[in-house]
């Protein structure tokens, strides 16, 4: 039986599903531009007031939405790598082939981008200015399981490894660099680098 301290915690988190969601929607369709505290409160059916308690500003509910998506981008990631548990070669390809592919068909990327115009107001630099909402989240999350793969302790060069794949993740997701497989063959090689280091 769940006490009412974990039922309170689930309406918390249930209650701020909603208001993400909310505010992805508003963005996906209008831009963030178009995102006010007023509009994600009334799509979510609660009182502005409501919606600063719970998440704070605009710009703390934009942290809030891009770290939420990055979790969804890093679990992309960590079911290439458990899908090659022995092989971090082969997971950490497959792992930036899947979650390019991902962000190529992530309707919420998609908006990020297409809206930076440099007039009006964006997310982007949460995706690229501002490493802790998405590269810091990503390294932190990446490492303990890099050096799982690698059956050793995760240390300075797991992290600066890790780093790497993630700016290199974030630079083609964003910029559209070049095609997946370009992408893929520069993984292998810092991958190769990284483990050629760690023998």
């Amino acid at each position: 039986m769940s006490s009412a301290g974990s039922f309170r915690q689930d309406m918390r988190e249930e209650l701020r599903t909603r208001l993400l969601d909310a505010a992805r929607d508003i963005t996906t369709s209008d831009g963030w531009s178009a995102v006010t505290m007023g509009a994600v409160a009334a799509r979510a059916g609660i009182s502005r007031q409501h919606l600063y308690n719970e998440i704070g500003t605009k710009r703390e509910l934009g942290n809030a939405l891009v770290a939420r998506e990055t979790d969804g981008f890093i679990a992309v990631i960590v079911g290439q790598l458990d899908a090659h548990p022995d092989d971090l070669e082969a997971g950490a390809t497959a792992a930036v082939a899947a979650v390019l592919d991902h962000g190529a068909q992530n309707v919420l990327l998609k908006a990020i981008l297409s809206a930076d115009d440099g007039r009006s107001e964006s997310l982007l630099p949460l995706l690229t200015a501002t490493p802790d909402v998405v590269l810091e989240r990503a390294t932190d999350a990446l490492t303990p399981r890099i050096a799982g793969t690698m059956g050793k302790p995760a240390d300075g060069d797991t992290r600066r490894f890790v780093d790497a794949l993630a700016r290199l993740i974030i630079s083609h997701a964003t910029q559209g660099t070049g095609p997946i497989d370009d992408a893929v063959t520069q993984t292998r090689w810092i991958v190769l680098g990284f483990l050629a280091r760690s023998q």
